[in-house]
């Protein structure tokens, strides 16, 4: 193993796999751990994904290299392993969250991990993370049927078709459905439902994120100013932060990054 300044490339031998943090429609994410203890995130799909997998590499390398608060990989390399009846996959390793996802406080939000915060005054850092579906800018064409599908409910109007449109105004309205979910709305197709009646400051703030024509959406700028993100909250104690099973009750020991 040899290391860097911010990663580090894994000798060929496997890592052992300590307990499972999560899985997908094309994979799953396990505990690891190196020989000198520290405890990563291994991301595993069939080898037939392996260009997400870069693809996704290379995303997370370029948000952190302009300090956005991204999951941080532990290794700039897509590793391959054959498995027992010749079953071939491709792996990438990434920092672990020692507090899981949102999910595990509130509805959806499986992305966005939770991570100690080392700022005085803050409980914990957000960080996003499984950057797979995303499409880069002017990057490689990806052959065909070797993306995983994105998930529909989250698709812009006009992402969709063969005159798909991809700008920033197609997260913002990902970010709202996402929020909706979190607020605990069904959502089908294009319809929703909410059984709990939301607070007017949470409707407006929704209803800008969902704007079907694009340019009348609101910008990331315009919705961190508005009232519904800057209202004031009370904040959870430390120990009410949501802990993975595998980590539990310190049945696995080693650091983190």
């Amino acid at each position: 193993m040899s290391t860097s300044s911010d990663s580090w490339i894994l000798a060929e031998t496997t890592l052992p796999k300590l307990g499972c943090l999560g899985q997908g429609d094309h994979g799953y994410i396990s505990l690891v751990r190196t020989p000198d203890g520290l405890l990563m995130a291994k991301k595993t799909s069939f080898r037939k994904y392996s260009e997400v997998l870069e693809k996704e590499l290379r995303i997370l390398h370029h948000f952190n290299s302009i300090n956005i608060n991204v999951v941080r990989p532990t290794s700039p390399l897509v590793y391959d392993e054959t498995k027992p009846v010749n079953v071939k996959i491709s792996s990438i390793y990434m920092e672990i969250a020692p507090h899981g996802s949102l999910s595990d406080m509130i509805f959806k939000a499986e992305n966005v991990l939770i991570f100690p915060s080392y700022t005085h005054g803050e409980l914990c850092e957000l960080k996003l993370a499984d950057f797979g579906s995303a499409k880069e800018p002017n990057g490689p064409s990806p052959q065909d049927g070797s993306l995983f599908e994105g998930n529909p409910e989250y698709l812009a109007p006009e992402a969709v078709g063969p005159r798909e449109i991809i700008s920033s105004a197609v997260d913002i309205w990902s970010f709202g459905i996402m929020v909706m979910k979190m607020l605990g709305a069904i959502v089908s197709g294009r319809n929703y439902y909410l059984a709990d009646e939301l607070s007017t400051m949470a409707w407006d703030f929704l209803r800008k994120c969902i704007v079907r024509n694009p340019a009348g959406r609101a910008t990331a700028e315009e919705l961190l100013s508005h009232p519904f993100v800057n209202q004031s909250l009370g904040v959870p104690q430390l120990e009410l932060l949501p802990v993975p099973s595998c980590l539990r009750n310190g049945v696995v020991q080693g650091r983190f990054i």
